[in-house]
């Protein structure tokens, strides 16, 4: 028995051996994606932008920017004239925080009857980034009002007054910024599921010769085999948002419709990835397989988990080819931001640019493997 059950052992291993590009994706992907995932939050969150309004000028408000910067967390990154361009950049996710440095601060921090203060906007659509650059912040404009003045010979009368706002997720409640997420992430694996078993299926079946023959031509099947995909892509679209929404409590703030337009853009680009896996795979297993394997690592190129800036300069240059990257973006500014086109237009071009490109890929597979 034993003999009988080593010799099977033996052929399976000799069958996944033969099988070079799913034994490399079987090992290589997986660790890469430890190594990437280890090195992302190893690294902690650093650099989050910082947007400034200096409206005082001085030299005491040039060494407050200079304590803010020399924080590990934050990056000054950006200097804004008005209030509008502070909001804009916050609106786009340009930026984590903003701060606005008055008229007349220099002054007040000395002044025995002054009232020093400073204002910051923090965008909490991300609680822990929002958090984490709301604690650095006043970390350093405190130590700067506690140490740095005194040690100048200044006399320090009243301590800097920060005036907090955060905006859109005030209470920094994490399911905010997570289930949008979730939303996408649960969309993308269903329509990539779907649209890799086309192919497959008709090819272990044995219909696939069927179709060939049949008077259609490669973009009217690609159409066939796609359809039904972004059907049920949306559908469970429409399901898990009803449930984020409704049961969750999650805020839709911006349009449904423009939402929901992003969303059928992205599953185009999905289901083109389907279709090509589809095309590569000889049975319905593999396929599923190669959605699983390509599932873990886009998670980790797409900010789903860790933010991307935290990646490596050269991994964030390939966080721009994955869609649920631009995807989370949209979905993430227009329900808990309430955000229009023009706050993520980028975004959305890159997933038009992105769908045309796959489809095109996809096509050009099929063309080559299916006769």
């Amino acid at each position: 028995m034993l003999h009988r059950v080593l010799n099977l052992v033996r052929k399976e291993v000799l069958q996944f051996a033969r099988d070079r590009m799913l034994t490399t994706f079987l090992f290589m992907l997986p660790l890469l994606q430890l190594i990437l995932l280890a090195q992302a939050t190893g690294r902690g969150i650093n650099s989050l932008q910082v947007a400034v309004l200096d409206l005082d000028h001085s030299a005491v408000s040039r060494a407050l920017i200079t304590e803010l910067d020399n924080r590990r967390e934050l990056e000054v990154r950006y200097f804004v004239q008005s209030e509008e361009d502070l909001r804009r950049l916050l609106d786009r996710g340009t930026v984590t925080v903003g701060v606005v440095f008055p008229r007349g601060l220099a002054g007040d921090l000395t002044n025995p009857a002054g009232n020093p203060q400073v204002q910051m906007v923090v965008d909490g659509s991300n609680s822990v980034a929002g958090s984490v650059a709301l604690g650095a912040a006043s970390t350093a404009l405190g130590e700067y009002a506690q140490e740095r003045l005194r040690e100048r010979g200044l006399a320090l009368q009243s301590p800097i007054d920060l005036r907090v706002t955060t905006r859109y997720n005030p209470t920094y409640n994490f399911r905010y910024f997570a289930i949008p997420a979730q939303v996408g992430f649960i969309t993308y694996q269903i329509t990539l599921a779907v649209a890799s078993l086309g192919l497959a299926r008709e090819r272990e079946l044995g219909t696939l010769e069927q179709l060939i023959v049949a008077p259609l031509s490669r973009w009217e099947i690609l159409l066939g085999k796609a359809i039904p995909a972004l059907i049920i892509g949306a559908l469970n679209f429409l399901l898990m948002l009803g449930v984020a929404v409704g049961f969750f409590h999650v805020p839709l703030r911006g349009s449904f419709v423009l939402l929901f337009a992003v969303t059928l853009l992205f599953i185009a680009a999905e289901i083109g990835w389907g279709v090509l896996l589809s095309s590569v795979a000889r049975t319905q297993q593999q396929a599923i397989l190669f959605v699983f394997i390509l599932a873990m690592v886009d998670i980790t190129f797409s900010g789903y988990m860790v933010p991307v800036r935290n990646l490596p300069q050269a991994l964030q240059m390939i966080a721009q080819v994955v869609p649920m990257y631009h995807y989370l973006i949209a979905i993430r500014a227009v329900m808990l931001k309430g955000a229009g086109l023009s706050a993520f237009w980028p975004h959305v071009l890159a997933l038009a640019g992105l769908s045309l490109a796959v489809a095109v890929i996809a096509a050009s597979s099929m063309r080559r493997r299916v006769g």
